[in-house]
């Protein structure tokens, strides 16, 4: 399937999801003091967007090429491909996360709506936003480890034509270690980018750390 293709179905569906949903997906609940935000939102359509995008990211087909070993993956590349990724793996958790609140709040109002907003919080907000928090960062952590450990790039690694190997077969790469190490890396961006800048291969340093590296695949 070609790069283009991809981007295509991934730019389509984080369209149609938000357009379905009314512009936003997903549930947050927040409060200071005394004053609080609670609001939901999904819809059917971004449901089965967030299905049918999951099953894609595990069956479409990618097209194979040896790497080219002398071409350096930019590090703006690399930070393209992360937030194509970021936003496929969070518009999938926002459509599907949300549904519980909804079903919460409609015990409580009796009427069952696809979206909602108050300016109070309830004692059981909590226990319906904690677990799409953490399914979430659950559901990036497999993303991002599983992809590399099957041989297979992720959806903005293929669309942006790099992927992740080892470095060499001495010593097994990490790829475990490495998604946790980026995510410290991520929270640091400023000084990640500048001393991966600094590098003639523009690495960064969760990468020479875990046995693995990036290569340019594709044309």
């Amino acid at each position: 399937m070609s790069r283009l293709a991809v981007f295509t179905v991934v730019l389509v569906s984080l369209a149609l999801s938000s357009w379905a949903a009314g512009g936003s997906v997903g549930a947050s609940s927040a409060c200071e003091n005394a004053r609080c935000a609670v609001n939901a939102s999904s819809s059917l359509i971004s449901i089965l967007i967030s299905v049918a995008l999951t099953v894609f990211v595990l069956i479409y087909p990618q097209r194979t090429s040896a790497p080219h070993e002398t071409s350096v993956v930019g590090v703006w590349r690399r930070f393209g491909a992360f937030f194509l990724d970021f936003a496929s793996v969070v518009m999938v958790v926002s459509a599907l996360g949300a549904v519980p609140l909804l079903i919460a709040e409609a015990s409580f109002t009796g009427v069952f709506q696809w979206s909602f907003e108050r300016d109070f919080a309830r004692p059981t907000d909590t226990v319906y936003v904690l677990p799409a928090v953490f399914g979430g960062f659950l559901l990036l952590f497999l993303y991002f480890y599983l992809h590399p450990r099957v041989n297979r790039q992720t959806l903005g690694q293929y669309v942006l034509g790099y992927r992740v190997m080892e470095v060499s077969t001495a010593a097994k790469p990490r790829y475990g270690v490495r998604v946790l190490l980026a995510f410290v890396g991520l929270c640091m961006w400023p000084i990640s980018v500048i001393l991966a800048l600094r590098t003639p291969r523009k690495a960064f340093w969760w990468d020479s750390a875990t046995n693995s590296r990036v290569v340019r695949v594709g044309s």
